[in-house]
Order: C-alpha cells, then structure tokens, then sequence
C-alpha cells in the first residue's frame, strides 16, 4: 500500500492496481515536497544551533572574565544579564529540539512514500529510535538558568608545586555550566547534515539517481570524499583553522578556574592557542600542560585529530606531487631511448676493442696491448650494466605491459563479438535474399501460367463460335461459366 499525505487527506495505491497519470504525479509531488522540507527543517535547526552556541559563548565569556560584576553564583543570585542569555539559550534549545521532532517525522513519512508501507511503525526501526534519541539528548544538552556549581579536581605540575605551597592537588567550585557549554558544542553534527542536503550531489536528481544505480548511498563520507578529492587544500585549511579556535576556546573553559586571578585573559587564551596548536602538530614542549581532566582529555583529543589532518595533508601532498601518466609516458620514452643508444654503443666499444686487441696480437708493443684488454673489460662491464638497466626498467614498466595487454584482450573480446554479430546479419540477409527470389520465381510462374491460360482460353472460344454459331457459343460459355 502506497500512502500518500497531500492536503489533510491520506490516498492509498495498492500495488498490482493500475494507476492512472495523475496518481503518478502526486507521489512525485508529494516526494518533492518532503525532500524540500527536509532542507527547509535542516536550515531552521542549524541557524538556531549556530544561535544558541553564539549566545552561549558571549554568556560564558562575559561571566567567565566578570565583566561588569556579572557572575555565575546561583539561581538566586545571578545576574539580569547572564539570566537573560540563559533563557534565550534555553528557548533556543527548545525550538531546536522541535526541528529535530519535524525532521525525523518527515523523514519517517518520506520512507513511508518510498516503501509503501502502512503503518509508521514498520519504518521506524531500532537504529532510527537510538538516532533520534541521541540527536535529542545532544542538542538538549545546554546552560540552563540556576545549574549551580560542581567540585571540579586540579592537578599541579612539579613545576608549578611551589607557587601551590606544595600542593599538587586540589578541588575548586565550578559552576555546572562550563561542562554544558563544552557539551552543547556537539550541535556542529548538523552542519555536516547541511552540507550532504546542499551538496551538488543531493541537489541535482540525475547524480542522485547515477549514485542509487550504482548502489552508492549520498551521505556525508561520500560527500565529504568528494570534497577531499576535489578541494583539498582548501577544506583542510578551514577545517583546521575552525577546529583550533573551537578547541582553544574549550580548552580555556576548562583551565579558567584553575589559574590566578591576576592572570590576564588575552594571556591566557595566547597560551590555549599555543598549546592547541603545538599538541595538533604532535610536539609539545612542557611549558603549558592541562590542569584538569577535562583539559587533559581535551589534549588528547586534538592530537588525535592532529594525526588523522597530518595523515590526509602528507596523502594529498603525495597524490599532488606525482606525475600523470602521459608525463610518465615522455619520461618513460626518453628514458628508454637513452638506454637503447647506450646500449648500442656499449655494444660498438666492445666489438671495437675486441678488434684491437687481436690487431696487438699481431703486431705491437705489449703496454698498448694491455691497455686495450682493460679498455675491453671496462667497456664489457658498462655493456653488463646497461643490460641490467634495461632489465630493471623493463619490470618497472610491467604494469603498464599488463594494462596494455589487458586493453588488448578487451579489443579482441570486442572485435569477436562485431565478427559475430556481422555473420549473423549476414545470414539474415542471405535467408531473406532467398525468400525474395522464390518469391519472385512464383510470380513469374502465375504470370506464364495466367497468359498461356487466356490463350488457350481465347482460342476455345473462337474454335467454340465457328463451330456451334455465335449464339449457341453464347450460351454454352454462359453455362460454362456459371458451372
């Protein structure tokens, strides 16, 4: 059963029914309208993502650096602004969580059009439940008005025990919602959902229908290869540059607490930057080390990502710098005739002091004679070398025999298959030749058979009417005919 939804009413299609053109046409309409809405309800939930992380930010670094007087102390307590920014945050969450709601709701109604079920329930299966739910508990995670505050644990390092008083642990009150504002960075997800729905191959339905003929699903790994594979170097910029903000913003979050109220804020984000980027590149120095769990976990994780970048960076440098394979051609060509006139003339020297050493043998002095023979080995050894040469390049090349031996074969194969395909209408062709000439044989065979029938016919006629008389003629013919 095909469910179609289209102004408040639902039309069942059973399969093995036939349908008519209009019916074709309002599945096809309704399919339009739910792709649309799917882009549409992706748009609204990122633009109120983004939104809610900008005013969370602009919250924690106003409370954060107690610009103005204004703390994160408690619910009653708290200041008018930092109330404000919370709230809108919270009412941000709110909408979102309906967006994530409509989204997953379009697209349960969106596999209902496809398959034909129905019921809802046989589309929504165990991995679409454990999706939607995870999506809704990370974009519910956010700083709520009146969290209140946490134990968070500080670590001393040996280098900075004495400036503790030896102290190298240490417990301070944390409001709670620093580890939400840290979580509520994983709403980014649904930027990687943006750029599947508005890549070029989402958006064109012909590469879309290419990919599905070839089994290959348009989700973010094949989006985001296609990507890497076309703008590399670009994509990887931005993604590191956005990436070291990002996590030295968290990283900050983290340590804020944990350092001397002197400490100046421009200090302190110059040393997240510093070891952000310094862990990225896998380094590290020592001089700045993480104080908290959190911290320390955020370290690991940025060089983590550090090595994956590397990893990618070193593969498209690599994939840049190789030649293609009609350069490889002309090296490969010049190559080889560098070898072969090599190996010519190795072969000359060769034959010609073979020469004059049996001209010395003849007749001269023995110190001309020896220097010949090592002329003659010396060029016997370069002949052996340029041998092996022209060996070695000959298996490095073996791939590109074993591609044109395999284009060969492919030719063959197609040319064998035309051979065929001619015979065959070759015979046709004779067959229906054969079929014409018996045809026409038949006709000439009515048409001789036609005339020598009317002149028998015509001369009975006149034997008949010289014989009986033209009305008794007559009237026999009449009654012959009519018998």
């Amino acid at each position: 059963i095909l469910i179609i939804f289209c102004e408040k009413k639902i039309i069942f299609l059973r399969y093995g029914v036939p349908i008519d053109s209009s019916a074709v046409k309002l599945v096809y309409r309704v399919r339009s309208e739910r792709l649309s809405n799917r882009v549409k309800i992706t748009d609204r939930a990122l633009v109120l993502a983004m939104l809610g992380i900008i005013v969370m930010v602009v919250d924690a670094e106003i409370t954060g650096q107690k610009l103005f007087g204004i703390t994160k102390v408690g619910f009653s307590s708290v200041h008018p602004v930092s109330l404000m920014l919370r709230s809108f945050v919270a009412l941000s969450t709110i909408a979102l969580l309906t967006q994530i709601v409509l989204y997953h709701i379009n697209d349960v109604v969106l596999d209902l059009v496809d398959c034909g079920a129905d019921d809802w329930r046989v589309v929504v299966t165990t991995d679409r439940a454990i999706q939607f739910c995870t999506e809704f508990i990370l974009c519910a995670v956010c700083p709520f008005p009146g969290t209140g505050s946490l134990h968070w644990s500080f670590i001393e390092t040996t280098r900075n025990m004495q400036a503790s008083h030896g102290r190298s642990f240490y417990v301070k009150e944390v409001p709670l919602d620093v580890p939400l504002s840290i979580l509520m960075l994983s709403r980014v997800y649904l930027l990687g959902r943006f750029m599947v729905l508005h890549s070029k191959q989402f958006q064109d339905a012909s590469t879309r229908t290419l990919a599905a003929l070839n089994r290959i699903q348009v989700n973010f790994s094949f989006v985001l290869k296609t990507v890497l594979d076309q703008q590399p170097i670009l994509f990887l910029t931005t993604f590191t540059i956005i990436f070291w903000i990002v996590t030295s913003w968290t990283f900050v979050q983290c340590e804020r607490f944990g350092q001397a109220d002197q400490d100046v804020p421009s200090i302190l984000y110059s040393n997240a930057l510093w070891f952000i980027a310094i862990t990225f590149m896998l380094n590290g120095y020592g001089d700045i080390v993480p104080q908290t769990h959190a911290g320390r976990i955020i370290a690991i994780f940025v060089g983590v990502v550090g090595a994956i970048i590397s990893s990618i960076l070193i593969a498209v440098i690599s994939r840049n710098i190789l030649l293609s394979q009609g350069q490889r051609n002309v090296n490969n060509f010049m190559h080889d005739s560098k070898l072969t006139r090599e190996h010519k003339n190795a072969a000359a020297k060769v034959l010609q002091h073979t020469w004059r050493i049996h001209k010395c043998l003849r007749s001269g002095p023995d110190s001309r004679l020896r220097t010949y023979q090592r002329k003659f080995l010396r060029a016997i050894h370069e002949f052996r070398a340029i041998k092996n040469e022209m060996r070695v390049f000959s298996e490095n090349n073996s791939a590109n025999n074993q591609q044109v031996t395999r284009l060969v074969a492919e030719m063959h194969f197609s040319m064998q298959r035309l051979m065929t395909a001619q015979d065959e209408m070759r015979a046709q062709i004779e067959v229906l030749q054969r079929a014409v000439r018996n045809h026409y044989t038949n006709t000439q065979q009515r048409l001789i058979f036609f005339n020598s029938f009317s002149l028998q016919r015509k001369l009975l006629v006149n034997r008949t009417v010289v014989f009986f008389g033209r009305r008794t003629a007559i009237r026999l013919l009449a009654n012959f005919k009519n018998y």
